[in-house]
């Protein structure tokens, strides 16, 4: 289960394009129950502890799929 403080490395991707098209590492900002915040981006991202993978100790793999441009 995250904690607070570990390091979540985030993949974006986008359908029909090959692989993803920008990653970065945020930090659990805060834990509660199954959601967690993730901080290090413009603003803190909400996230499901579910849909995290683990990495390596005290560091979690995310990949999120964004389905269409804003």
């Amino acid at each position: 289960m995250p904690q607070v403080n570990d390091t979540v490395h985030i993949r974006f991707s986008m359908p029909g394009l090959p692989g993803p098209f920008w990653q970065t590492n945020a930090t659990v900002a805060s834990v509660s129950g199954a959601s967690l915040l993730l901080d290090g981006l413009d603003r803190q991202a909400p996230a499901v502890a579910s849909e995290l993978k683990r990495a390596a100790d005290r560091r979690w793999a995310l990949d999120w799929e964004i389905r269409r441009r804003p």
